[in-house]
């Protein structure tokens, strides 16, 4: 019974952190349709809540290892769980780091299409990483057939190559939202900011 509700405790932080990402990039995707977008950091309420919900994934992942180890000491050597403790590791890293640098950033209110290389990189990398890490090892957390099947390099692997795409993702968004369209005649750039516009006011329904 108690490992029962350990894991529906760790369930519940996993679903709280990704609904707060999910609705940040949501709300990213609604200001795209402006003329001079600006980036704003998530709202302390979101920060709380994520910070809150990792609170609680470490906690209640410390109990499951306990548990887990308790009833069979090979316990730890599942390749998978390796990779999966190796990018919770990097995930609060990569927290620290949005804390940090790229939310003071986001903070100074200024238009994307301003930003230099460096403002892109400070912001598309961590961004990318967070949303790639999340919900990759939430995905871990439930992918039993690759208990003791897989290798750690595999794991590895995978959640590089998911990153890639999170990263391309994110990049392509910030390019769309750099685009300043203010005085110019209406073209393809601004039907794909009105459509994303649209389509994160659907999500927000």
């Amino acid at each position: 019974m108690f490992k029962l509700i350990v894991l529906f405790a760790h369930l519940l932080g996993t679903s709280l952190a990704l609904g707060a990402i999910v609705a940040t990039d949501i709300r990213l995707l609604g200001r795209l349709a402006e003329a001079r977008v600006r980036i704003s950091p998530p709202n302390p309420f979101v920060m709380r809540l994520i910070s809150l919900a990792l609170a609680l994934l470490y906690l209640t992942g410390a109990c499951l290892l306990w548990l887990g180890w308790s009833a069979d000491p090979s316990y730890l050597g599942n390749p998978k769980l390796q990779g999966k403790l190796i990018l919770v590791l990097l995930l609060s890293l990569n927290a620290v780091v949005l804390h940090r640098i790229t939310f003071p950033g986001l903070a100074r209110a200024r238009r994307v299409a301003r930003w230099k290389a460096r403002d892109f990189m400070r912001v598309a990398v961590p961004v990318a990483l967070s949303n790639a890490l999340w919900m990759y090892c939430a995905f871990l957390g439930i992918a039993r057939p690759w208990n003791h099947t897989v290798t750690l390099e595999f794991v590895l692997t995978t959640g590089a190559a998911v990153f890639s795409v999170a990263l391309a993702g994110v990049c392509a968004l910030l390019a769309v939202a750099a685009q300043d369209r203010t005085g110019r005649k209406p073209g393809r750039i601004d039907a794909m900011k009105r459509q994303m516009a649209w389509l994160a006011g659907a999500l927000r329904v």
